[in-house]
């Protein structure tokens, strides 16, 4: 297929490891950080070459930054890409995702098109993934993210698998198309010496916006709906009560499994109790929640989210209401969704497509976001709705703040979300001033539902969709029965470095086994393959929220901290008295988790603790 056309749209990001808190200022250290290809891309970029192996495909790269931006485009060479393309203009500076894929739309328009479009499934810097998708939507062709194998290409179509956390497709769509590559897709290569001197001399091609022919008010911050207002630190929420455990072990052990008995045995019903706060100001639209769902069977995060939804509700004096899309089966959902809080309930109907499909459940999304003309829509923070958020803000021309675990609103009746940025270093608020509704997805595992009521009823609002056109064909379906263990989990023992090998986790499991809790991990144990991925604990794995989290040997790397904030209590052992994890737990011990985790386990077994 020698016409064969694959553009890659790439990001350069600092380098997430590289980045570093400031002891005095307490603020992130940017100088002297290292830009580098933002890593999901490169199993983009290796897709793209697999292609070009495979197919004769012509390989493009570009990328939209500041001058030095090429060195990553000059990485792309070496890795076999055939030309790069930099789209680079001040006036481009600043922008969001909307903004940015605008750009990149365009500049694939100067291009000639393409037949296949790649991107990273996220970016590291800011967890959005968000680009691809509205680049799509933007492009007015097919959208299939988070694609874990190219199965077949032929003239005009293309087939993929299609693979989110809850289920796995084989979908089939005509071409040019937009995908999004998962990490699991493929193994980047490493570029040899001579391709990467090679690509030293290469061409760049270096395009502005007049070239691209960009209209001015939709790039950069100018062009951009959202806006960042605040970057600080992650805040300290906790005030830990730390002990020396290296003199006398077995008062350390007794101590520290004191603690969490005393954290189990806490009333929870005091920490669900809601509490209605005085309105700050009075908005004429609603709040909205979309309840994702696999079929008839609603995704518990998107109750999770109702809980802060009712609170940002009354603080702007209006009322919380839940879109469900979808077919006959899913009408199951209403009556739950009643009893999870919703003042009403908009069920808009997919006739036949009780599973989500990008193209016709955008529409549907779109359609009652312009009659009902609502302040704000929360989304849960999966893969489905992530890429349904995306394309859909496009559409009703809004902007869409990623990955949030935090809200507000001002005096003025402005939505305050704020989220983490760089792993988790610093906490960005972000606005959306002047477009509205303000879309967000929230983290999942961040908030808690309230409590459900039996037989609560609300308004419901019918809406019936007529044009259900997708270019988007199901060859194949299954369900992914895989339980998300951490999530459910009242106790999670979390391992970090500290453990020295895999071996030693064995000690952990008996451990955990005996506090009736399951064994999670930090990110390089499950970047090492030390233990399986799914039982990664923090923000690129699992957020959680058990009632006891104990850290063994982790240091408390914001990226990890990130994802336990939840956790009703937090108990950690480290030897190193100042490692973070202290600043940021209930209670600790300092001392050595290879003598103190073994005296537990032995009195554990003799039941000499309550």
């Amino acid at each position: 297929m020698p016409d064969l056309k694959v553009v890659v749209s790439i990001k350069q990001v600092p380098d997430v490891d590289e980045l570093r808190i400031d002891p005095v200022t307490n603020n992130l250290v940017r100088e002297g950080v290292p830009a580098v290809i933002n890593p999901p891309d490169l199993h983009a970029i290796e897709e793209a070459v697999r292609l070009k192996e495979r197919y004769g495909a012509k390989t493009i790269v570009i990328t939209m930054g500041p001058p030095q931006a090429d060195s990553a485009l000059r990485e792309a060479l070496a890795m076999g890409i055939d030309e790069a393309y930099l789209i680079s203009d001040r006036a481009m500076a600043g922008a969001d995702t909307w903004a940015t894929s605008y750009t990149i739309s365009k500049a694939i328009q100067k291009l000639g098109g393409a037949d296949l479009i790649l991107f990273g499934r996220r970016a590291v810097d800011g967890e959005t993934e968000q680009v691809g998708p509205q680049t799509g939507k933007w492009l007015g062709v097919p959208v299939i993210g988070y694609v874990s194998e190219i199965k077949k290409l032929e003239k005009d179509k293309i087939v993929v698998t299609r693979t989110t956390e809850f289920d796995e497709e084989i979908i089939e769509a005509p071409i040019p198309a937009v995908l999004t590559i998962l990490e699991v897709a493929n193994k980047p290569r490493q570029p040899d010496i001579l391709s990467l001197i090679k690509a030293k001399t290469a061409k760049v091609t270096v395009w502005n916006k007049d070239d691209i022919k960009a209209e001015p008010d939709k790039i950069g911050l100018a062009g951009s709906p959202t806006k960042v207002i605040k970057v600080q630190p992650p805040p300290k929420t906790r005030k830990a009560e730390v002990i020396d455990g290296k003199k006398d072990v077995e008062k350390a052990a007794k101590w520290f499994l004191d603690k969490i008995f005393d954290s189990l045995k806490e009333d929870e019903s005091t920490l669900k109790e809601y509490v209605k706060p005085k309105p700050k100001v009075k908005v004429n639209g609603e709040i909205w929640v979309y309840i994702d769902h696999i079929g008839e069977k609603p995704n518990r995060a998107s109750f999770e989210i109702m809980g802060e939804a009712r609170r940002i509700a009354d603080l702007m004096d209006t009322s919380l209401s839940a879109v469900i899309v979808g077919g006959e089966a899913t009408k199951s959902l209403i009556d739950e969704t009643f009893e999870y809080g919703a003042d009403k309930v908009y069920f808009v109907e997919t006739k036949g497509f009780d599973r989500y499909d990008n193209e016709v459940y955008t529409r549907a999304l779109a359609t009652v976001i312009k009659k009902y003309k609502p302040e704000a829509v929360f989304f849960p923070g999966t893969k489905n709705t992530r890429e349904l958020a995306s394309t859909t803000a496009i559409e009703v021309n809004t902007g869409l703040i990623a990955d949030c675990t935090n809200f507000d609103v001002d005096d003025k009746g402005v939505l305050l979300s704020t989220r983490p940025d760089f792993g988790g270093k610093e906490m960005s608020t972000i606005i959306c001033p002047r477009h509205r509704p303000v879309m967000v997805t929230v983290r999942a595992g961040v908030f808690m539902p309230l409590p459900r009521v039996p037989g609560r009823k609300g308004e419901l609002v019918r809406e019936e969709i007529d044009d259900l056109f997708t270019r988007l064909k199901v060859l194949d379906y299954r369900v992914i029965e895989k339980r998300n263990i951490l999530a459910e989990a009242d106790i999670v023992v979390g391992v970090g470095r500290g453990i020295r090998s895999p071996e030693n986790i064995k000690m952990v499991e008996e451990f955990a086994s005996l506090l009736g809790g399951v064994v999670g991990v930090s990110k390089p144990l499950a970047d090492m393959g030390w233990y399986p991925k799914d039982r990664q604990v923090g923000q690129t794995g699992t957020t959680i929220r058990p009632k006891v989290y104990i850290a063994l040997g982790v240091s408390g790397a914001v990226q990890h901290l990130v994802g336990i904030l939840s956790s009703r209590r937090i108990g950690a052992i480290n030897l190193d008295p100042s490692a973070p994890i202290f600043e940021n737990c209930d209670f600790g011990v300092v001392g050595d988790i290879f003598e103190i985790v073994p005296k537990m386990v032995e009195l554990l077994k003799k039941k000499e603790v309550s």
